[in-house]
This record gives C-alpha cells, sequence and structure tokens, in this order.
C-alpha cells in the first residue's frame, strides 16, 4: 500500500518462461513450490468512478447512508503529483485523496485525528474486531474482494502520544488510534502493491481508510487463482537456503554486517510501468552496519532487494524505494470567534 509503500518501491519485473501446469492442483491454493506469474496492471479510473468509491468508502467508515456525492478536485501542484483531493458533504470530518497512478484513496476522519485524549481505550481484539467489520462493509459495496485477504495476517500497529521526560519523570504513553493492513494475497503468497489500512481511534470509532493498489489478471478454480492473460504456471528452481547463502555472498560486504528486518515470497509490481507480468520474488529488507575505526558502528540506509524463484543465475532486483522530499501538510485556520 502505496503500493504497500511501507514495505517496497519501484521494481522492475520481467516476464519469466513457463516451467510447468498445474492441473492437478487446480483445486487447492498453490505453495512456494509451484506458483504462477500474473499480469498485472495499474486501473485508471474516470471523476465519476472516483466519486463513487470515496463515497461508498466514506459510507462504510461511518455505518452512514450519505445523500450527497462526494466531491474530486484535482491538486495544481507539482509536488504532489497525479492526486486528486476527495471530501464528502455529508460527512464533513472525512477529508482524503486519491492516487491517480497508483489506484489508491486515502480518507481521515480529521476531527478523531486530533482527538489526542480519548476517554477510553479499545482493545486490540476489540479493534480487530471493529476493523474486520468495516471491511465487510466494503465488500458489501464492492470495493474489495474478501476471497483476497486473510486476516489472519493481518498487521496490527499502533499510534502513540506522550513519552519524553517530564519533570524528570517519563510521561506515560497513550494509545490513541490502531492501524490494521491486510495485503491481497494470491494464493497464499503476499501481493506487495495492493491491500487494505483500517485505523481504529481508541474510542472505538473507524479513524481512517487506504484503499486500492494494482488489479490481477485471474480467475477463481476451486480455491485456486489462476492466471489469465500473459500470466503462466511455474515451478520453485532455488532454495530459500540458497537465495539467503547468494545475500550474504553477494550484498554484504567484507566488515559489514547485514542486519535483516524481514525477509519474504512476495509478488511486487512494478511501480514504473503501467502493467506487466509478475512472478514472486524472494525478498529481503535489511540495513548493513560498518564499524568504524573510532570503535562505534555507522548503519545504511533499510535497503529493499528480490530474488528470483525460478533462474539462480538472475541478478537481484533492487526493490529500495526511491528518496523522495518530505511533505509538508497544511494547517486548517480556525475560524474567527463571534463576539
Amino acid at each position: 500500500m502505496r503500493r504497500v509503500r511501507g514495505m517496497l518501491g519501484v521494481v522492475a519485473v520481467v516476464a519469466l518462461t513457463l516451467a510447468g501446469q498445474a492441473a492437478a492442483q487446480q483445486d487447492k491454493p498453490q505453495t512456494e513450490e509451484q506458483f504462477a506469474s500474473f499480469e498485472m496492471t495499474w486501473p485508471s479510473r474516470k471523476v465519476d468512478a472516483i466519486a463513487a468509491r470515496v463515497r461508498a468508502a466514506a459510507e462504510a467508515m461511518t455505518g452512514q447512508e450519505l445523500r450527497r456525492p462526494a466531491v474530486v478536485v484535482p491538486i495544481k501542484s507539482a509536488a504532489a503529483g497525479r492526486r486528486v483531493q476527495v471530501t464528502v458533504p455529508g460527512a464533513p470530518a472525512l477529508e482524503g485523496v486519491y492516487l491517480v497512478d497508483y489506484d489508491e484513496l486515502r480518507i481521515v476522519d480529521t476531527e478523531l485525528a486530533a482527538s489526542t485524549a480519548p476517554a477510553r481505550e479499545v482493545a486490540q481484539d476489540e479493534a480487530l474486531k471493529l476493523a474486520k467489520r468495516a471491511f465487510d462493509e466494503l465488500a458489501g459495496r464492492n470495493l474489495v474482494n474478501p476471497r483476497h485477504y486473510t486476516w489472519d495476517t493481518a498487521d496490527i500497529a499502533s499510534t502513540w502520544v506522550g513519552g519524553g521526560p517530564l519533570g524528570g519523570q517519563a510521561a506515560e504513553k497513550k494509545r490513541i488510534e490502531y492501524r490494521i493492513t491486510v495485503r491481497r494475497v494470491i494464493n497464499g503468497i503476499e501481493l506487495a502493491n495492493a491491500g487494505v489500512r483500517i485505523a481504529v481511534h481508541a474510542s472505538g470509532r473507524i479513524s481512517g481508510l487506504r484503499l486500492g493498489g494494482v488489479a490481477v489478471a485471474s480467475k477463481t478454480v476451486g480455491k485456486a487463482e489462476e492466471p489469465t492473460g500473459k500470466g503462466r504456471w511455474l515451478r520453485r528452481q532455488v532454495a530459500t537456503s540458497d537465495l539467503q547463502a547468494r545475500f550474504d555472498r553477494d550484498l554484504v560486504p567484507e566488515k559489514a554486517k547485514a542486519k535483516i528486518a524481514w525477509s519474504r515470497v512476495m509478488y511486487v509490481m512494478p511501480e514504473s510501468k503501467r502493467s506487466a507480468v509478475v512472478a514472486p520474488l524472494y525478498v529481503v529488507s535489511y540495513s548493513l552496519e560498518y564499524p568504524t575505526d573510532s570503535g562505534e558502528t555507522v548503519v545504511s540506509r533499510r535497503k529493499t532487494v528480490g530474488f528470483s524463484l525460478v533462474d539462480p543465475k538472475a541478478p537481484p532486483v533492487d526493490l529500495t524505494p526511491s528518496v523522495r522530499a518530505p511533505e509538508i501538510e497544511k494547517t486548517r485556520k480556525r475560524p474567527a470567534e463571534k463576539r
């Protein structure tokens, strides 16, 4: 999301050759030993379709039927890229943007975002249930396909306020929001560039939503998702242990130490292309630690790299996000009080 941006960035992926059919596996999900490449495309939507999508998402967030349509206005700024601003007249607290190139919608409840001292804090299990209920509302409005997501592997993070020294003592941290993320799954393998993130305020209300991403050309046969278009079935040729050994040998310089944040098999759609045939890669996210002459340790920027599962001679693919200038959010002026 963006492109699930917290995980992966720009990547170049090429079509891979067919390595076997899966006729015997059609009635069950494929494993990481046998999988498929899929044709993927960044969808392009017209203004009316974006407005309808915003309205449906806002109704899922608020649990209310909105009689007035959403408003979609292009953002005229070179730094903003191809984005449009979205507002919902029937729910004025909701504001958001739509990323045209990545078919991603982001909506925030500004009133809840400003509420940093909630009267209560819902438990994590309750927050997860509330997020799942909102997801079901999205599915009921055809914004997501529930068959493409597995809630057993949902990521849960939190937003906190407080902390730091106060009068010589550490101030108590207070959780104000849970962020629950589920990514698109293809036959048990996650897709980095599509998913849903639902924010649940400590009060128990939905405070934010991000959804969208790349479209996958596929059809469902039994419990499996089969490729259509230019996608093909593949069979794994390289073991994870061999790929990890290759990472240590080829990408970790002498005297450096790799600190691996995570590693897994994933699909990654090229953000630099509008369409591509994508096969899963063994992806490693890591940083490098270098000792200095003064006895200190220098840590590199986080990097991400992917290895082919079917071609042991294929060069590693650099998935490290490009460095972007920080975005400055505009603050809204408080209206003058009447006297």
